[in-house]
């Protein structure tokens, strides 16, 4: 697994940079969040969170790190992943992504060269890896559709996928989604059957503080009707 690993990631490198493609970009930034919750899960330690991010696009090809650091909880797992997607332009119909991330936690005490699958003798390795799929709508048709698979060193292949609507009202945007997973015998996202676990909304607006200068803030209220819990999110980009 750790050469087909390492020579994957080396063809995608290759194949960017070696191809000429137009309109490549890099971006820098980050969120500032009063909590870190995924898919329904708080996975920052009831701590305010920094989430810094880097990508690298090149036609449809994406590439970025992004990471989450809580600020008040020095016990709380740090969180990186390194992501890649191609996405495909369906004309007038929206466009189609295939992707993967590698779930990484620094903090974990595993060291980032352990490619080790779940059940290998030596245990689990630093990366957990999974597939993903998407579908876009177009502007008349703002919606999304996801399918995430892990695939490598976590038990069983979990799945979640969501489905979301997106549309603005003058200068605020609003988005919904719910997402769910149809469970397996580990419960690795707290259910052994099918169960919605992630269920809300996101409403965003950029203050503006000068022609050059503007900060865009967001809220979110995340429901996981499977547990029970309810968690309001506050925060800003940079």
């Amino acid at each position: 697994m750790k050469i087909f690993y390492q020579s994957f990631l080396t063809l995608i490198f290759v194949f960017i940079f070696k191809t000429t493609i137009p309109a490549q970009e890099l971006s820098i930034g980050a969120d500032v969040v009063s909590r870190y919750i995924w898919r329904g899960f708080d996975l920052g330690g009831t701590s305010p969170s920094i989430q810094p991010n880097a990508k690298f696009l090149a036609g449809g090809f994406t590439l970025g790190f992004w990471g989450a650091y809580a600020v008040a909880n020095p016990n709380a797992l740090e969180e990186i992943d390194f992501y890649g997607s191609y996405a495909f332009a369906l004309n007038n119909a929206g466009s189609f992504s295939l992707g993967f991330t590698d779930y990484m936690n620094p903090n974990s005490g595993t060291k980032i060269g352990n490619i080790h699958n779940h059940n290998d003798e030596e245990g689990p390795g630093a990366h957990f890896i999974e597939a993903n799929v998407g579908y876009y709508g177009p502007e008349n048709v703002p919606i999304y559709v996801l399918f995430n698979i892990f695939f490598y060193n976590v038990a069983e292949n979990p799945i979640y996928f969501e489905v979301g609507y997106s549309t603005s009202v003058q200068d605020i945007g609003f988005s919904a989604f719910i997402g769910g997973t149809p469970g397996e015998e580990n419960a690795y996202y707290g259910t052994e059957d099918f169960n919605i676990i992630n269920a809300g909304f996101k409403v965003t607006k950029s203050i503006v503080f000068t022609d050059s200068f503007s900060l865009p803030i967001f809220g979110s209220v995340i429901l996981n009707p499977e547990s029970e819990t309810l968690f309001y999110v506050f925060g800003l980009s940079l």
